[in-house]
Order: structure tokens, then sequence, then C-alpha cells
């Protein structure tokens, strides 16, 4: 049942990876700024006790609880404006996920059963490299899966089968870009092939420091899918949300069974920081951490990515058994790619990192790096 887990979640190559500060597996970065929200929620002032948390506990049989999430998604709208652009009075139906995984696992799922009710072959597509859980999921639903080289996406239309769902991050998983070829993908297969459902992740928003814009409002985008887990250190508040044009049986239950500690954390943090804040704070410490880990790697040309947790370099004939473990995409555009997350944690307060920063930063100054 693991045959579909990459070759760097292995327990050896895990090791080797993490003793330069590194992951293939990409993690979520707590900050002090995640703790510090989650500490006044729990324990009191404007995002806790003073703003009635408790009370929202109390008294499930009023149902005052059904509509928690919706100034959480209201929140999410304002704080992502600067980059997610669509007209949010198209997708009314709004369901809180525990993380994007929730909403994936269910989006796909209904697509299999229409495929059954409706009598059409289901399909799953992705570029190669993108984020693991889309094929996982799909096996998992016994979807078929249809791999593309991103690199000829302007053949996608052409080749892939009638009525299919392709599925993509933006920013990519593949490389932690902003893949400067969206929009034209998108628009391309909604004027040519209006019967595949493009299923956008916007994971990634809320890593990026730079300055950019996903436009998704698109007739072939039915749903999209989104995470407080990369932003903002969160992944085990499982917190994030679909946004539906209409109503998804799958997800209708999740106005009930959703967690409102998770939604208050999420809630406050959007109201502190902007969508570009944080990674543009520890923009040097990615860049220190990519440094320390391309030397211990011997990956000479390894930058940080556009995602505040990755940092990438070309692929080489050079690379090492373990370095070519991290390859991802094909072609051209094949690239090393990592995440920097166990690093970073280090580097902005050792505590963060308690079992692993001792050595790490150990190692690193026995390398002359720190």
């Amino acid at each position: 049942m693991t045959d579909h887990l990459p070759s760097y979640s292995q327990g050896d190559v895990k090791q080797a990876l993490l003793a330069a500060g590194a992951s293939g597996t990409i993690y979520s970065l707590v900050m002090p700024e995640s703790e510090a929200v989650l500490a006044e929620v729990m324990d009191g002032g404007p995002a806790g006790r003073d703003a009635g948390l408790l009370e929202h506990y109390r008294e499930a049989w009023t149902q005052k609880q059904d509509a928690l999430h919706e100034g959480y998604f209201e929140r999410w709208i304002a704080w992502s404006a600067p980059v997610v652009k669509f007209e949010a009075a198209a997708f009314p139906h709004r369901y809180p996920t525990a993380g994007a995984s929730e909403g994936i696992f269910k989006l796909m799922a209904e697509y299999a059963a229409r495929a059954r009710s409706e009598g059409f072959a289901p399909s799953i597509h992705i570029f190669d490299g993108e984020y693991e859980g889309f094929p996982a999921y799909a096996a998992s639903l016994g979807l078929p899966l249809v791999r593309h080289s991103r690199i000829e996406w302007m053949e996608v239309a052409s080749h892939a089968e009638r009525n299919a769902q392709f599925w993509i991050s933006q920013p990519s998983a593949i490389d932690g870009s902003v893949w400067p070829h969206f929009d034209a993908f998108a628009r391309g297969l909604a004027e040519e092939r209006p019967d595949i459902a493009l299923v956008p992740d916007l994971t990634y928003v809320g890593n990026v420091a730079r300055a950019f814009e996903v436009a998704i409002d698109l007739p072939n985008v039915a749903h999209f899918v989104f995470s407080h887990s990369k932003p903002f250190g969160g992944y085990y508040h499982r917190v994030g949300g679909v946004f539906s044009r209409e109503e998804s049986p799958a997800l209708f239950g999740n106005k009930w069974f959703k967690n409102l500690l998770s939604l208050a954390w999420g809630s406050a943090m959007m109201d502190r920081f902007g969508v570009h804040e944080l990674p543009r704070r520890y923009a040097g410490v990615q860049a220190e951490a990519t440094r320390g880990i391309g030397r211990l790697l011997d990956v000479e040309r390894l930058q940080p990515a556009d995602v505040n947790l990755l940092a990438t370099a070309p692929v080489s004939d050079a690379d090492s058994t373990l370095v070519r473990m991290l390859h991802r995409g094909s072609g051209d555009e094949a690239v090393v790619r990592l995440c920097a997350t166990p690093a970073m944690a280090a580097l902005i307060d050792p505590r963060l990192a308690a079992s692993t920063a001792p050595q790490l930063l150990e190692r690193w100054r026995a390398e002359g790096l720190a």
C-alpha cells in the first residue's frame, strides 16, 4: 500500500537529509507568531475568551455553530485578495475542511461517484512532479491517473480524455515557483476543453514574499481548495477549506463537523498577518538555510524558491544518489526540490526544533557555516 510513496520518505534517506537541515517531504514551519496567536486564542485576549470562544462550544442544540465558519471564509477572501482573483459571489458554497487534504479527497470521491452515475470513464490528470496527495487519493479511490510533462502544457487539451479532472497547485508544488503559464493554461483549457474540470489547489498562497496573482474566475473551475498548513505552520491544526459553485454533497456535513478552535486560530492569523507578510519577514532565514543546506548536500546552485519553505536547483549529472531522490518534474523543467523547514526552524529559534537543532547548528559551525 506504500508503493506510491516517494523514495525520500524512506527512513534512512530522511535521516540523511535531516542531518543537513532538509527534507524531501514538505513540512510546515511553526513560527513564533504561530504559537503566540495560538496561546492568545486558547488563553484569552481578543481572539480567545474575550471574543467568546468558549461560548461557541455551548448549546449545540441552538445550531448557532452552523454559521461560525462563515466569518473565517470572509476573512480568507479579504486576506487572499491581493493574490487570488475571483468573483466570490460565484462560489457561494464554502466548506471548512481538515486542511486541503480532506477537500481533495472528497471532491475526487464525488467525481468518481458522478462518473459511475453518468456512465463516463473518470480520469485524474496532473503535471509530473505535482503534490503527492493527488496520486495517492486517486489510487485510494480507484481512479486512473495520467501525468503530463509541464513543458508540454499546451498539448493537454488535445490529449486528455473527455470529462477528465485536472488538479493543479499554484504556487506549484513541483518546484515551489509561481508557475508563469498558469493563466494561459487555465484559460486555454476552458476555451478548448470545457468538459475538463480544473481544480486549483491554493495551499501555498501566503507562502510567497513577492507580489503575484492567480486568476481562477473561469467556467471550468467549479471548486478550489486552500489551507493554512503551509502559510501559518498550521499542519496539525487541520484548517482549510473548499469554495464551490454548487453544493457539494460530500462536504455538506462539514458545516457541523468542523474544528472551532482551529478556525479561530486561522482567523486570528489572517487578522494579524497579510498574505505576503510572514514570507517577507523570514526571507533572510530562508536564504541562510538554503546556503547551509546547499553546502552540506553539495548542491552548488541551490536557491530559495518562491515558496518560502522550499529551495531548488537545476538537476545535474554530478548530483549524489541522495540528491537524485529529490528530483522532480520532467524534461528541461526537472529540478532538485527540497524543504528547508528543519534548518529554518533551527535558525529562527532552536527551541522550535529542540530535537534536531543542536546537532545541525553544531555541524554548521564545524563546516564554517554559522
